[in-house]
């Protein structure tokens, strides 16, 4: 059986057009599909059990962020990965949606393609952890919210505000590659005035401190900086 026919995708969007289009493509690569066509009506739905959830930003009545906020805050919800669908394109609209949690941001008109291909990195992120272990085994690398800090092996390494808000954002996303801006303005308080140089040297200091870790924080030239623990593709 092809994997994909256990994986469900509910998608959200008021323009029926691109509802039936999005609805046709991913039922033909061979996931099970729920179409509805506002918030409102997905809210009816039992959404724990979708896999990957693809949604507008601007719908009609409840946004698109506003339920996204909604699915964050239940812990049956929190975990589903979601796409951002939307005409709004501004480098803030995309930076607000990455801090919403969303997991990739898509922009109109696009590739059906494309969200295809982006759907699957992000179902293919989702189902592997943050880093290799035995079940049971602590994590070789994981972050301590509280303390701000980074263990290694078991070991408590201490790191500065930026490289704990830079390895923050890298880690929770395995695989999605940042600009140097997206990661600015992530990690710097703000208000302050500082280059994409600054991003760099903040990424070689967090590499050292890695250690044999290091080549989990991976260059993408051209593109940014992401975190995995194997070959991701871009």
């Amino acid at each position: 059986m092809n994997r994909k026919e256990n994986i469900k995708i509910l998608l959200v969007d008021d323009e029926p057009d691109i509802l039936e289009i999005l609805r046709y493509n991913f039922c033909a690569s061979g996931y099970q599909v729920t179409a509805v066509t506002s918030a409102e009506e997905a809210l009816t739905l039992d959404l724990s059990v979708f896999g990957l959830i693809i949604l507008d930003l601007m719908l009609g009545g409840m946004s698109g962020e506003r339920l996204t906020m909604l699915l964050k805050e239940n812990p049956l919800t929190a975990d589903i990965p979601l796409i951002m669908l939307t005409a709004k394109n501004a480098r803030e609209d995309i930076i607000d949606g990455l801090r919403l949690g969303v997991d990739d941001y898509v922009s109109k008109p696009f590739s059906v393609q494309e969200l295809l291909l982006r759907a699957q990195a992000v179902l293919r992120r989702s189902r592997r952890p943050a880093s290799r272990g035995d079940a049971g085994e602590e994590k070789a690398l994981s972050l301590d919210e509280r303390g701000k800090s980074l263990r290694i092996e078991g070991k408590t390494l201490s790191l500065t505000r930026t490289e704990f808000g830079i390895l923050q954002l890298l880690m929770e996303h395995p695989g999605r590659v940042f600009s140097r801006e997206q990661l600015l303005d992530k990690a710097w308080p703000e208000g302050v005035v500082v280059t994409d140089r600054s991003v760099d040297v903040s990424i070689t200091r967090l590499r050292k401190k890695l250690g044999p870790y290091a080549k989990w924080i991976v260059t993408r030239p051209g593109h940014g900086y992401a975190y995995t623990d194997e070959d991701i593709e871009v």
